[in-house]
């Protein structure tokens, strides 16, 4: 019988780290944005780092408890009920990738339950904010005159941030009112936009010199590209000009105020998912509920029973 000369290689032991780098890898393969794959980066880096102070180096000696206690120490930590929530998701993705390619031996997220996050209502801005924040760019600059655009492409459109910032110059058919945005998972979509964001995107334009097809739409002073922290850093600025209190000033506020208006103006909720860019209307239910809230408001102002029974105060004199 035939041996090999010397002793055979040692099998390498596969670490964390190692199952950390291969998930990213297939998160690239599968054509992810580069958004989402850093996002995905970001949380695993932080469940390794947390699993090496525990001692655990090796998938294999993973255990669901140990997904359990990570979850609460992000809690106790004090992140948000979303952010606990989406810790977990990552965590269930990674630990079946590495049961799929044989580095944890069992299904250990079978026994994982994701955590529950309350349903809350989130502020929207009312008419009175929104008007303020819209005369808080100074549009004798044309830093002001692109700010306020933004604003009003973002209340107006319901677009993602990213989606704002993505936007090249031929994506912008100011003829025709449409937007044309790539939204999560390099899905393509068409999103309309009215009068007043039409005025103020022409306005914008006017300003701008030598926008060629492939350039970014919405720039800096210095011609860039317009970053999404950019955009959050001046929606809160704007947000402190108009002293809004009560509110997140934030380009997801503006989301979340439009979706509600688009609702609270009669629009339906299967055109809403479509402008929102939703693949179910889970998301879309919230913002029902949103409108919802605005609704009992105003009937409690405006009760057509309580107008008629409602007593006459007493005259004085």
């Amino acid at each position: 019988m035939v041996r090999p000369i010397g002793r055979p290689m040692a099998r390498k032991t596969v670490t964390l780290e190692d199952l950390r780098e291969e998930f990213l890898a297939h998160c690239e393969a599968r054509n992810l944005s580069g958004r989402t794959v850093e996002w995905y980066g970001d949380r695993t880096r932080r469940f390794t780092d947390w699993c090496a102070s525990q001692g655990i180096t090796a998938p294999s000696d993973l255990r669901w408890t140990d997904l359990e206690q990570f979850v609460l120490d992000r809690r106790r930590q004090g992140f948000a009920p979303n952010t606990v929530h989406g810790y977990a998701q990552v965590l269930k993705t990674l630990c079946r990738q590495g049961h799929r390619m044989g580095y944890i031996p069992e299904d250990i997220t079978t026994r994982f339950e994701l955590p529950r996050v309350p349903r809350t209502i989130v502020p929207t801005f009312s008419d009175e904010q929104l008007q303020a924040m819209l005369a808080a760019p100074d549009r004798r600059t044309w830093v002001g005159i692109r700010d306020r655009a933004i604003l009003l492409v973002l209340l107006d459109t319901l677009i993602r941030v990213s989606e704002l910032v993505g936007l090249d110059a031929e994506d912008v058919d100011l003829d025709e009112g449409m937007l044309r945005v790539m939204g999560k998972g390099r899905k393509e979509r068409d999103v309309p936009f009215g009068r007043a964001a039409a005025h103020a995107l022409r306005r914008y334009r006017s300003v701008v010199e030598d926008l060629r097809p492939g350039d970014p739409f919405f720039i800096t002073r210095y011609g860039r590209r317009t970053s999404r922290w950019a955009v959050q850093q001046m929606v809160a600025n704007c947000g402190r000009t108009a002293a809004i209190e009560g509110v997140r000033c934030s380009p997801h506020t503006l989301r979340h105020t439009g979706a509600k208006r688009f609702i609270l103006a009669g629009g339906d909720v299967f055109t809403l998912q479509k402008l929102l860019g939703h693949t179910t209307l889970v998301m879309v239910r919230r913002y029902v509920e949103l409108a919802d809230v605005d609704v009992r408001a105003q009937h409690q102002r405006f009760s057509p029973a309580d107008s008629l029974l409602r007593k006459p105060s007493p005259k004085r004199g």
